[in-house]
């Protein structure tokens, strides 16, 4: 009786917090100040949100930007006006921010709900789909990839999955390449409560949360930021809550149990990503903070020793290495000093790999077939193309 009276209590404080906060949801949810908003229809014909913000130095190099782990497009775009997108737009390039299906914005297709999604099929079907859809809309044959958390992870596995022929440059911010070191407890009753009080209640419980986490400012794995470097706009919980979404419960299993294991298994559990890092060509940027609870700063460097990468770099965002703070996770695109410290070094990278001087022939949106290598002629052949070429007989009587 008494745990069962628990059970109702706790039910009925969720209820009333998920009431609360969908109350407060307001109609900022959503609203996006794109130049273009397409929703891309994937194989399996769930219709995702690519957002579109056009370089203010008219054409620009494709730039994909890839959400991390319950959060959205807005991942890159908050705050307005200061955010990583409008830093790059105002230097030349082309942006192209996507929300994963699952999000809000997503459609699904008749018959599938929002928690159906896994993340393979963000791998397999979601991102494909974006890229070839910014290649054709751009006419280049390869893009930027930029990932924050999660969305880098999904680099490394599309590497690992693809290759990487579409993918100029990848830039990943506080995208783990390795679970060593973490300390990761076994989320099984967070997720029960999710399954439990379903989608669109434990949205009003985020909403709540993260207005007391504004305003308390603890330290917890949850809410991974450094708040004394992070940028005034967020001290309001509904710009907060603006870049964040619930994420599909079997993606948040998916990544429960590749922590737990120390192993991450992708394409039906086909392929080990971390493992194929060893394989890794294309140029990559990781930009990680000391203060990171899920990337451990004493293990980064073993982490990044596995990238076999010809041309990788690395950057620690500390104190000790002259930055304004130790950032942490969710700082290193919200930070008060990010635009000179995160933006601008990002920005440097992608000067150094552009899309044009990569481009190779054999990596265009629709290649050309190359006809058949013709076999040398044999000696019955030639003999029958000899005959063939005698002029025929005239007949008798014929004028000539």
């Amino acid at each position: 009786m008494i745990i069962a009276a628990w059970v109702i209590g706790g039910l009925i404080v969720v209820a009333a917090l998920a009431w609360l906060g969908l109350y407060r949801l307001g109609t900022r949810m959503g609203q996006v100040h794109a130049d273009e908003v397409h929703m891309v229809v994937t194989p399996d014909l769930w219709r995702i949100r690519l957002c579109r913000y056009k370089s203010k130095k008219g054409a620009g190099e494709p730039v994909f930007f890839c959400h991390g782990f319950m959060s959205n497009q807005f991942n890159f775009t908050l705050p307005d006006g200061e955010a990583i997108v409008d830093y790059l737009t105002q230097r030349g390039y082309d942006c192209w921010t996507i929300d994963l299906r699952g999000n809000l914005s997503s459609v699904a297709p008749y018959g599938r709900t929002y928690d159906d999604p896994t993340m393979d099929d963000y791998l397999l079907k979601d991102i494909p789909a974006a890229l070839d859809f910014i290649r054709k809309t751009t006419g280049l044959p390869r893009v930027h990839w930029i990932g924050h958390s999660m969305g880098g992870m999904l680099f490394y596995a599309y590497n690992a999955t693809f290759g990487g022929a579409k993918i100029a440059s990848a830039t990943t911010l506080g995208s783990p390449i390795g679970f060593e070191g973490l300390d990761f407890h076994n989320p099984g009753l967070i997720l029960c409560l999710r399954r439990l009080i379903g989608r669109l209640a434990s949205r009003g419980v985020m909403r709540v949360l993260l207005s007391l986490f504004v305003r308390l400012k603890p330290r917890v794995t949850l809410v991974p930021v450094a708040f004394s470097n992070l940028h005034a706009a967020f001290f309001d919980p509904d710009t907060f809550f603006l870049a964040a979404d619930t994420p599909p419960i079997k993606v948040a299993e998916d990544l429960a149990q590749a922590a737990m294991l120390k192993t991450w298994m992708v394409n039906n559990g086909q392929i080990d990503v971390f493992a194929s890092l060893r394989r890794l060509h294309t140029p990559l940027f990781a930009i990680f903070g000391a203060a990171d609870p899920l990337v451990p700063a004493q293990t980064v460097d073993a982490f990044f020793e596995k990238v076999t990468a010809p041309n990788k770099k690395m950057l620690l965002l500390s104190k000790d290495n002259g930055f304004a703070d130790d950032y942490s996770h969710l700082d290193l695109v919200f930070g008060k000093e990010a635009p000179g410290e995160v933006f601008q070094p990002i920005v440097d990278w992608l000067k150094a790999h552009p899309v044009a001087k990569q481009a190779l022939k054999s990596d265009t949106i629709q290649p050309k077939l190359r006809a058949p290598r013709k076999k040398p002629p044999t000696k019955k052949t030639a003999a029958k193309k000899a005959v063939a070429k005698k002029p025929a007989a005239r007949k008798r009587g014929a004028k000539s």
